[in-house]
């Protein structure tokens, strides 16, 4: 693929979401020529922190695309797709990023696939896109037909992310499209309490269940993940029991993780969980039932009391580090 693939740029703080530098780091690997596109009312920071990983910075501003509603967003995106052509644009699959690329799909009549762990040329030189099915009991290869640029959202932590470079250059776009088109806008916003480490990009995460008895228990999840460097995530169960916050939720109806490492301590397994981390690349279930679902999909299973397994571990873990 020798045209232009585009990556729409997400803010984390100061800087560019992990997922964004993925999907800039596929694009170069696709052989495209990667372009980051930020949008936003002050784009500046965001496009000068993503520049050393692209070769050019599209900073496309206005103060109403600040509320980042996927209609917003689809409406200015395509102006530009339409006058600028690029071959694919890429984006993370993050709740605004799949709004804004669904709608975009439907306005153009172009091709969409979400939630994407794999990505290569196919024979037609166009995308090949892998995705998991059925619940992640399966796996779909979707082939883009039909007008371009072909669309794809990326599962966070399903790629390496591009290495810094020389920053491209920065051009700055305003869009013509009436950003204020949305028939929804933002009345007020929350903070929601997370930890440290965000659950979407973590390298580690460690991930209590029932098995916990209770809130308390989650002392020992957050032990344990201290001693890795680990962000703490938990089952539906706890979350709907009200010891975790939904914000900690990995699963079908929660978060999409895709850790190098996942341990689950007193998580059963049920399918809804696992559709939340099944690309984990090391699974490690710990669970007193030896006949529970995780043990089928993890690499590593302790049988065991995870209030005697979980310290140990945690123990361990500093010890080999030297804390």
């Amino acid at each position: 693929m020798n045209g232009e693939i585009w990556v729409v740029v997400e803010r984390k703080g100061d800087g560019v979401r992990r997922v964004c530098r993925e999907a800039l780091g596929r694009a170069a690997a696709l052989g495209g020529r990667p372009v980051a596109v930020v949008l936003g009312g002050d784009v500046d920071e965001v496009a000068e922190a993503v520049a050393p990983y692209a070769q050019h910075v599209l900073a496309v501003a206005h103060p109403l695309l600040d509320d980042g509603l996927a209609e917003t967003w689809a409406a200015v995106l395509g102006e530009l797709v339409a006058a600028r052509r690029p071959a694919a644009v890429l984006g993370g699959a993050t709740t605004r990023c799949r709004g804004a690329f669904a709608r975009l799909a439907a306005h153009l009549g172009c091709g969409y696939a979400a939630d994407v762990t794999g990505l290569e040329l196919a024979g037609n030189g166009r995308l090949s896109a892998v995705r998991p099915v059925l619940g992640g009991r399966a796996y779909a290869t979707i082939e883009f037909r039909g007008p371009a640029p072909d669309l794809a959202t990326l599962r966070p932590g399903a790629f390496p992310p591009a290495a810094a470079g020389p920053a491209g250059p920065i051009e700055h776009v305003t869009p013509a499209t009436a950003a204020g088109i949305s028939r929804a806008r933002i009345a007020g916003r929350l903070p929601v309490e997370s930890g440290p480490i965000d659950l979407a990009e973590a390298d580690v995460v460690v991930a209590g269940g029932r098995g916990l008895r209770g809130p308390e228990g989650f002392r020992l999840v957050e032990d344990l993940a201290a001693a890795f460097g680990a962000a703490v995530g938990a089952s539906r169960a706890c979350v709907d029991a009200g010891w975790r916050d939904h914000s900690c939720q990995v699963g079908k109806s929660g978060r999409t993780v895709s850790p190098k490492l996942y341990v689950a301590l007193g998580i059963s397994g049920a399918v809804h969980h696992r559709m939340g981390m099944d690309s984990a690349k090391t699974v490690v279930a710990i669970n007193t039932d030896p006949t529970a679902p995780f043990f089928k999909h993890a690499d590593y299973g302790i049988v065991g009391d995870l209030f005697e397994v979980a310290p140990a571990l945690a123990a361990e873990v500093r010890r080999t580090k030297g804390d």
